[in-house]
């Protein structure tokens, strides 16, 4: 990339990494996710699940926030919230949502969308008992989006249950999703701004790709 085009569009990752599969796509898209994810933990992103996860309500507004991924395999992405809260709302009405991983360092950036379900009971029965016990009280004590009138009562009945020392039970409301993709898209940067794009879809026959334009 010319030492202009780099200044004005403020590149400040790596740019070219190897990305053997855009020439030669892997028929599936998830061990690909994986490997990316590997590679961004190797070179030092800091927080390379860190996922912007998008959804919208019933009428098509949109909203964004930033959710902690726990796992990624083959299955899709497993994370959690309340399904009280904005996202949670938005998931039941439409069971669906799409994400992007970006990773400055790497140049690289992954989208991934589809439908997304609510984990069974048991499953996020584990993914609660999994968390540090000292997680639970303001999990717990939270209704997440909610307004909050008074800070320091919720700070109270935070403190109230982390006094007893013990894990607390789940609230309901605190479940486990997974947003299994049927649209993949990798993204990574080019020094001649031919940035490559290798999309992934699923319908009944499979996975399908395409190279996308930059």
């Amino acid at each position: 990339m010319s030492e202009g085009s780099s200044r004005l569009e403020s590149l400040t990752g790596e740019v070219g990494l190897a990305f053997p599969e855009y020439e030669a796509p892997p028929p599936e898209p998830m061990g690909l996710v994986m490997e990316w994810i590997d590679q961004a933990t190797a070179r030092g992103v800091r927080e390379p699940l860190a996922l912007a996860l998008a959804t919208a309500d019933a009428r098509g507004r949109v909203s964004n926030r930033i959710v902690a991924v726990i796992e990624v395999t083959g299955r899709g992405l497993l994370f959690t919230s309340h399904n009280t809260s904005r996202k949670g709302r938005d998931m039941a009405a439409t069971g669906w949502a799409s994400g992007v991983l970006y990773w400055r360092e790497t140049g690289r950036q992954l989208v991934l969308s589809g439908p997304v379900e609510e984990c069974p009971r048991a499953e996020s029965d584990a993914l609660w008992a999994g968390r540090p016990t000292p997680l639970h009280a303001m999990s717990a004590a939270s209704r997440q989006s909610d307004p909050l009138p008074d800070v320091a009562a919720l700070r109270g009945e935070a403190a109230r249950l982390a006094a007893t020392g013990t894990p607390l039970p789940r609230p309901p409301r605190y479940v486990g999703y997974r947003l299994r993709p049927t649209a993949v898209e990798f993204w990574s940067a080019d020094p001649d701004r031919l940035h490559r794009r290798l999309r992934y879809d699923r319908d009944a026959d499979g996975w399908h790709t395409a190279r996308l334009q930059p």
